[in-house]
Protein backbone atom coordinates (compact mmCIF):
# COMPACT_ATOMS: atom_id res chain seq x y z
CA UNK A 1 0.00 0.00 0.00
CA UNK A 2 2.82 2.30 0.74
CA UNK A 3 4.36 1.94 -2.61
CA UNK A 4 1.34 2.49 -3.97
CA UNK A 5 0.83 5.76 -2.45
CA UNK A 6 3.94 6.96 -3.17
CA UNK A 7 4.36 5.92 -7.14
CA UNK A 8 0.89 7.67 -7.15
CA UNK A 9 2.08 10.64 -6.22
CA UNK A 10 5.54 11.30 -7.69
CA UNK A 11 2.91 10.06 -11.23
CA UNK A 12 0.58 12.39 -10.15
CA UNK A 13 2.90 15.23 -9.62
CA UNK A 14 4.97 14.37 -12.91
CA UNK A 15 1.85 14.51 -15.13
CA UNK A 16 1.63 17.94 -13.43
CA UNK A 17 4.95 18.88 -14.03
CA UNK A 18 4.85 17.83 -17.82
CA UNK A 19 1.53 19.53 -18.26
CA UNK A 20 3.13 23.08 -16.60
CA UNK A 21 6.30 22.34 -19.31
CA UNK A 22 4.79 21.28 -22.09
CA UNK A 23 1.81 24.45 -22.13
CA UNK A 24 4.60 27.13 -21.32
CA UNK A 25 8.02 25.40 -23.20
CA UNK A 26 6.78 22.46 -25.59
CA UNK A 27 9.56 21.32 -27.75
CA UNK A 28 12.14 18.99 -26.73
CA UNK A 29 11.77 20.23 -23.16
CA UNK A 30 8.07 19.12 -23.52
CA UNK A 31 9.05 15.99 -24.71
CA UNK A 32 11.47 15.37 -22.28
CA UNK A 33 9.04 16.29 -19.09
CA UNK A 34 6.21 14.22 -21.12
CA UNK A 35 8.90 11.11 -20.89
CA UNK A 36 9.41 11.29 -17.41
CA UNK A 37 6.00 11.33 -16.77
CA UNK A 38 4.99 8.13 -18.56
CA UNK A 39 8.35 6.81 -17.01
CA UNK A 40 6.56 7.07 -13.51
CA UNK A 41 3.38 5.67 -14.20
CA UNK A 42 5.57 2.66 -15.61
CA UNK A 43 6.78 2.17 -12.45
CA UNK A 44 3.46 2.67 -10.73
CA UNK A 45 2.83 -0.39 -12.47
CA UNK A 46 5.89 -2.35 -11.80
CA UNK A 47 5.43 -1.38 -8.30
CA UNK A 48 2.30 -2.90 -8.71
CA UNK A 49 3.52 -5.73 -10.36
CA UNK A 50 6.18 -6.33 -7.54
CA UNK A 51 3.48 -6.33 -4.84
CA UNK A 52 2.05 -8.97 -5.87
CA UNK A 53 6.02 -11.28 -6.03
CA UNK A 54 6.47 -13.76 -5.33
CA UNK A 55 3.34 -15.03 -8.01
CA UNK A 56 3.15 -12.69 -10.22
CA UNK A 57 0.22 -13.06 -12.38
CA UNK A 58 0.82 -12.64 -16.26
CA UNK A 59 -1.92 -10.37 -16.66
CA UNK A 60 0.30 -8.03 -14.76
CA UNK A 61 2.73 -8.51 -17.29
CA UNK A 62 1.04 -7.64 -20.36
CA UNK A 63 -0.75 -4.68 -18.76
CA UNK A 64 2.93 -3.56 -18.26
CA UNK A 65 3.86 -4.36 -21.58
CA UNK A 66 0.61 -2.41 -22.29
CA UNK A 67 2.03 0.88 -20.03
CA UNK A 68 5.66 0.66 -22.15
CA UNK A 69 3.66 1.08 -25.28
CA UNK A 70 2.30 3.89 -24.46
CA UNK A 71 5.56 5.47 -23.42
CA UNK A 72 6.37 4.88 -27.30
CA UNK A 73 3.53 6.09 -28.30
CA UNK A 74 3.63 9.06 -26.21
CA UNK A 75 7.71 9.67 -27.28
CA UNK A 76 6.59 9.74 -30.88
CA UNK A 77 3.69 11.22 -31.22
CA UNK A 78 5.85 14.28 -29.58
CA UNK A 79 8.24 14.03 -32.31
CA UNK A 80 5.78 15.45 -34.57
CA UNK A 81 5.21 18.02 -33.47
CA UNK A 82 9.15 18.54 -33.27
CA UNK A 83 9.72 17.53 -36.36
CA UNK A 84 6.86 17.96 -38.48
CA UNK A 85 8.54 17.43 -41.91
CA UNK A 86 7.82 14.01 -40.65
CA UNK A 87 4.19 14.43 -39.55
CA UNK A 88 2.95 11.62 -41.07
CA UNK A 89 5.33 8.50 -40.00
CA UNK A 90 5.45 9.22 -36.34
CA UNK A 91 1.67 10.09 -36.53
CA UNK A 92 1.14 6.20 -37.82
CA UNK A 93 4.10 4.87 -35.36
CA UNK A 94 2.11 6.56 -32.46
CA UNK A 95 -1.10 5.09 -33.14
CA UNK A 96 0.17 1.72 -33.75
CA UNK A 97 1.94 1.68 -30.64
CA UNK A 98 -1.00 2.57 -28.72
CA UNK A 99 -3.32 0.48 -30.71
CA UNK A 100 -0.69 -2.77 -29.63
CA UNK A 101 -1.06 -1.43 -25.87
CA UNK A 102 -4.94 -1.60 -26.12
CA UNK A 103 -4.79 -5.55 -27.50
CA UNK A 104 -2.40 -5.92 -24.76
CA UNK A 105 -4.71 -4.64 -22.12
CA UNK A 106 -7.43 -6.87 -23.05
CA UNK A 107 -5.17 -9.63 -23.48
CA UNK A 108 -4.21 -8.76 -19.34
CA UNK A 109 -8.83 -8.90 -19.18
CA UNK A 110 -9.21 -11.86 -20.83
CA UNK A 111 -6.41 -14.12 -18.55
CA UNK A 112 -8.57 -12.57 -15.36
CA UNK A 113 -11.85 -13.07 -16.19
CA UNK A 114 -14.03 -16.57 -16.45
CA UNK A 115 -15.05 -16.07 -20.20
CA UNK A 116 -18.66 -15.40 -20.99
CA UNK A 117 -19.48 -15.38 -24.28
CA UNK A 118 -22.55 -13.51 -23.50
CA UNK A 119 -20.89 -10.57 -22.23
CA UNK A 120 -18.40 -10.92 -25.45
CA UNK A 121 -21.25 -10.30 -27.85
CA UNK A 122 -23.14 -7.80 -26.12
CA UNK A 123 -19.87 -6.23 -25.64
CA UNK A 124 -18.87 -6.07 -29.51
CA UNK A 125 -22.99 -5.25 -30.03
CA UNK A 126 -22.56 -1.86 -27.89
CA UNK A 127 -19.09 -1.09 -29.67
CA UNK A 128 -19.86 -1.32 -33.18
CA UNK A 129 -22.75 1.86 -32.56
CA UNK A 130 -20.93 3.35 -30.83
CA UNK A 131 -17.86 3.50 -33.18
CA UNK A 132 -20.27 4.36 -35.57
CA UNK A 133 -21.49 7.32 -33.68
CA UNK A 134 -17.93 8.58 -33.29
CA UNK A 135 -16.78 8.65 -36.74
CA UNK A 136 -19.83 10.37 -37.88
CA UNK A 137 -19.47 12.95 -35.52
CA UNK A 138 -16.13 13.51 -36.33
CA UNK A 139 -17.29 14.23 -39.82
CA UNK A 140 -19.91 16.52 -38.27
CA UNK A 141 -17.19 18.70 -36.05
CA UNK A 142 -15.06 18.74 -39.73
CA UNK A 143 -12.45 16.25 -38.37
CA UNK A 144 -10.60 15.50 -41.52
CA UNK A 145 -8.82 11.77 -40.84
CA UNK A 146 -7.81 12.42 -44.35
CA UNK A 147 -5.45 9.06 -45.69
CA UNK A 148 -5.52 7.95 -42.04
CA UNK A 149 -9.33 7.36 -41.93
CA UNK A 150 -8.93 3.38 -41.86
CA UNK A 151 -6.12 3.82 -39.11
CA UNK A 152 -8.89 5.83 -37.21
CA UNK A 153 -11.67 3.76 -37.45
CA UNK A 154 -10.40 0.91 -36.74
CA UNK A 155 -8.57 2.43 -33.26
CA UNK A 156 -12.19 3.74 -32.31
CA UNK A 157 -13.07 0.39 -32.68
CA UNK A 158 -10.50 -1.44 -30.53
CA UNK A 159 -10.51 1.26 -27.77
CA UNK A 160 -14.16 1.39 -27.66
CA UNK A 161 -14.50 -2.24 -27.21
CA UNK A 162 -11.53 -1.95 -24.52
CA UNK A 163 -13.70 0.38 -23.04
CA UNK A 164 -17.11 -1.28 -23.42
CA UNK A 165 -16.16 -4.84 -22.29
CA UNK A 166 -13.85 -3.77 -19.37
CA UNK A 167 -17.27 -1.64 -17.97
CA UNK A 168 -19.46 -5.21 -19.02
CA UNK A 169 -16.71 -7.34 -16.43
CA UNK A 170 -16.61 -4.28 -13.65
CA UNK A 171 -20.36 -4.79 -12.89
CA UNK A 172 -20.03 -8.09 -11.75
CA UNK A 173 -16.39 -7.50 -10.60
CA UNK A 174 -15.52 -4.67 -8.55
CA UNK A 175 -11.61 -5.54 -9.38
CA UNK A 176 -12.06 -4.14 -12.87
CA UNK A 177 -13.63 -0.85 -11.83
CA UNK A 178 -9.94 1.02 -11.99
CA UNK A 179 -9.38 -0.74 -15.58
CA UNK A 180 -13.19 0.41 -16.24
CA UNK A 181 -12.52 3.81 -15.69
CA UNK A 182 -8.79 3.95 -17.16
CA UNK A 183 -10.50 2.82 -20.36
CA UNK A 184 -13.07 5.40 -20.19
CA UNK A 185 -10.98 8.26 -19.35
CA UNK A 186 -8.29 6.56 -22.53
CA UNK A 187 -11.46 7.08 -25.05
CA UNK A 188 -12.52 10.28 -23.79
CA UNK A 189 -8.27 11.80 -23.80
CA UNK A 190 -8.47 10.36 -27.77
CA UNK A 191 -11.74 12.11 -28.57
CA UNK A 192 -10.11 15.41 -27.81
CA UNK A 193 -7.24 14.28 -29.53
CA UNK A 194 -8.65 13.96 -32.91
CA UNK A 195 -9.74 17.47 -33.73
CA UNK A 196 -6.10 18.32 -32.30
CA UNK A 197 -4.68 16.49 -35.09
CA UNK A 198 -6.94 16.13 -37.94
CA UNK A 199 -8.94 19.91 -37.68
CA UNK A 200 -6.61 22.16 -37.05
CA UNK A 201 -6.30 22.42 -33.52
CA UNK A 202 -2.85 21.56 -32.47
CA UNK A 203 -1.77 24.21 -31.07
CA UNK A 204 -4.72 24.86 -28.62
CA UNK A 205 -3.74 25.29 -25.25
CA UNK A 206 -6.59 24.40 -23.30
CA UNK A 207 -7.51 21.16 -24.98
CA UNK A 208 -3.79 20.20 -24.87
CA UNK A 209 -3.89 20.51 -21.19
CA UNK A 210 -7.67 18.34 -21.40
CA UNK A 211 -5.86 15.63 -23.66
CA UNK A 212 -3.08 15.11 -21.30
CA UNK A 213 -4.40 15.24 -18.20
CA UNK A 214 -7.13 12.97 -19.20
CA UNK A 215 -4.91 10.48 -20.82
CA UNK A 216 -2.45 10.48 -17.93
CA UNK A 217 -5.25 9.82 -15.68
CA UNK A 218 -6.08 6.58 -18.00
CA UNK A 219 -2.39 4.96 -18.05
CA UNK A 220 -2.46 5.76 -13.71
CA UNK A 221 -5.94 4.20 -13.33
CA UNK A 222 -4.45 1.46 -15.10
CA UNK A 223 -1.06 0.81 -13.49
CA UNK A 224 -2.79 1.09 -10.29
CA UNK A 225 -5.14 -1.51 -11.41
CA UNK A 226 -2.02 -4.11 -11.28
CA UNK A 227 -2.46 -3.77 -7.31
CA UNK A 228 -5.52 -5.18 -7.15
CA UNK A 229 -5.59 -8.25 -9.20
Amino acid sequence: MAAMIVFLVLAVLSTVFFLVVRVTKGGVSGLLSKTIASVFFIALGVAGALSLSPNIDKAAIFILFGLVMGLIGDIVLDLKVIYPESNDQYLNAGMISFGIGHFLYITAIILLITFNLTTLLVSIAITIPISVAIVFASKLMNINFGKFIVHAVLYTVILTFTSVYSIAIATTDTRFVLMAVGMVLFLLSDLVLSPMYFAGKQDDKFMCVVNHALYYGAQICIATFIFVI
